[in-house]
Order: C-alpha cells, then sequence, then structure tokens
C-alpha cells in the first residue's frame, strides 16, 4: 500500500536525521500530507505522537553514546538537536527516568525504543459512512486562537476556548450574526512549520455586520464528511483515528491542503446520540 510505503519513507528520513534538524515541510513531502496532517496520521497508525517518538529515538541513541564514550554532555546534547543541556537532560530524563550524569555515574538499568516498522492489516470494526459532496465557496464568521499540536497541547487548549466564548457571551453574539442559527464550525488552517496553527469558532456567514469577528472564506472544493455520533470529544476523535487507520489507507483520495472543518449540530454536546461531522478536504 502506498500509505505504508510513504510512512516507512518518513521514519527513514526521521532515522537518518536523528541527529541534526528533521524538517517537517520535508516528512510532508514524503507523505504527501500537510504539517498539520502528517502528525495525525502518524499518532493515529502508530499511537505515539510523533514528537514522542522522535524524543524516544533520540534518547535511546544519547543513552548508547553516553555509555560507550567519555563526550561532554552538552557535545551530545547540540548533536540530538538540544540548545541546552537542560533541555537535553529533561528529555533524557522523561524517557529513562534518570540524569544523564547519573547515566554515565552509576550505569544502570535504561529504555531502548527501536525505530518504528510499518506492517500494518485494517481491520474495521464497523461500516465507516462517509459523503463525499463538492461545495461551492462559502464564508464563514467567528474568533479565533492561536494554538500547537506540539505535546497535545491542542487537546486541552481548543476545549478551554470553547468554554470562554461559551460562558462570556461570544457564542450568543455569533449565532445572532449567523444566517443558520444554532450551527457551528471548528475550523483548522493557517498551519505553519513549527506546528502552530489558527483555529476558528465560526457560524455561517451570509453577509452584513461582523462586529468584532473575522471573515473566513472557504473557497470550493471536494469534500469527505464523516458523521459522528456520540459524546464530544471522545466520538469525534474516534471518527478521525478511523478517517486515518481505515478509510485514507482504503481509498485513492488525497488530502488537500486546504482548512480541516468539524461541524457541530445543534444539541447537547455531552449526550450519547449527539451528532457531528469531519469535513476532510479531498483531490
Amino acid at each position: 500500500m502506498k500509505w505504508i510505503d510513504r510512512l516507512t519513507e518518513c521514519v527513514d528520513y526521521i532515522e537518518n536525521n536523528l541527529k541534526g534538524k528533521i524538517d517537517m515541510n520535508r516528512l510532508s513531502e514524503i507523505s504527501c500530507l500537510s504539517n498539520f496532517y502528517f502528525p495525525r496520521l502518524f499518532e493515529a497508525v502508530a499511537d505515539i505522537s510523533l514528537s514522542e517518538y522522535i524524543r524516544r529515538r533520540r534518547m535511546t541513541l544519547a543513552a548508547k553514546e553516553l555509555l560507550s564514550g567519555s563526550r561532554k554532555i552538552i557535545d551530545i546534547a547540540f548533536d540530538f538537536d538540544y540548545s541546552t543541556p537542560e533541555s537535553f537532560s529533561r528529555a533524557f530524563k522523561s524517557v529513562h527516568g534518570i540524569s544523564p550524569s547519573r547515566l554515565r555515574r552509576d550505569n544502570p538499568t535504561i529504555k531502548s525504543y527501536p525505530k518504528l516498522i510499518f506492517t500494518i492489516s485494517i481491520k474495521g470494526d464497523s461500516e465507516m459512512d462517509y459523503k463525499i459532496i463538492d461545495k461551492e465557496e462559502f464564508k464563514v464568521l467567528g474568533v479565533s486562537i492561536t494554538a500547537t499540536d506540539v505535546e497535545g497541547e491542542d487537546s486541552t487548549d481548543i476545549p478551554k476556548f470553547w468554554h470562554r466564548i461559551n460562558t462570556d457571551g461570544t457564542i450568543k453574539k455569533l449565532y445572532q450574526l449567523s444566517s443558520k442559527c444554532n450551527e457551528m464550525y471548528g475550523i483548522c488552517f493557517d498551519i505553519k512549520e513549527e506546528r502552530t496553527f489558527k483555529y476558528l469558532a465560526a457560524v455561517p456567514y451570509a453577509g452584513g455586520d461582523t462586529g468584532e469577528f473575522e471573515i473566513m472564506t472557504i473557497p470550493n472544493t471536494k469534500w469527505a464528511i464523516f458523521e459522528s455520533i456520540g459524546p464530544m470529544p471522545s466520538a469525534l476523535q474516534k471518527v478521525w483515528r478511523r478517517i486515518f487507520t481505515e478509510w485514507l489507507p482504503a481509498t485513492e483520495y488525497e488530502i488537500a491542503s486546504l482548512p480541516q472543518i468539524e461541524f457541530y449540530y445543534p444539541g447537547n454536546s455531552s449526550d450519547s446520540n449527539y451528532k457531528s461531522e469531519v469535513w476532510i478536504p479531498i483531490k
């Protein structure tokens, strides 16, 4: 399967660049996914975040170097792209449970994390319903924050953002300006190399007063739309995982470098039958 070949090539690239910089743009080129989508695909398939995998592999090799020679710790830290001994020591301790200096002094038992090898069998636990639509350009109105998916920060920062705008009256103001009451979008866009992105909470917009809010134009494109039934955010997270591990490998579609959208229907998002959707731009 071409997607397994791409993942394998990405892992090979990471392995060859554990010493020095790992270029996220290069990983995007190899995987044919954006800087936003590739880390999500990697984590869904490997069951470990991309940043954590890189850290574990670097610290596995760093431990070997610490035990096999007398090079200064600061020099080894620089080799593995850590700018200070302190940041290197924190990363090392997070993996091995001890500091680099203690490793050399006491020679205790440490951990080793091997290079990933992908030999994946796809077995869906149930049918996965989706539809493909061509949607004309449309506009949304909303409020945004800058977030990052490094260390999974977006999984806590974005829910906090939604809680804030639900309680401070922002959502109510947006609904008053919306062309369709009680429909909401969550949109990720403007992905940067350092893995920051903009996240927009938005409503459909048909023109008129914008208040203090920002307008975003979603271009004409083809979308794969997946339905999610269940409480937020766990139900949507399950859909995302199945998209990456089941649907994407089984189809010939490629993900386009356009905003990613989650669509939220009216209702209580904690209910077991709450309905939402994931919209994937495809080409």
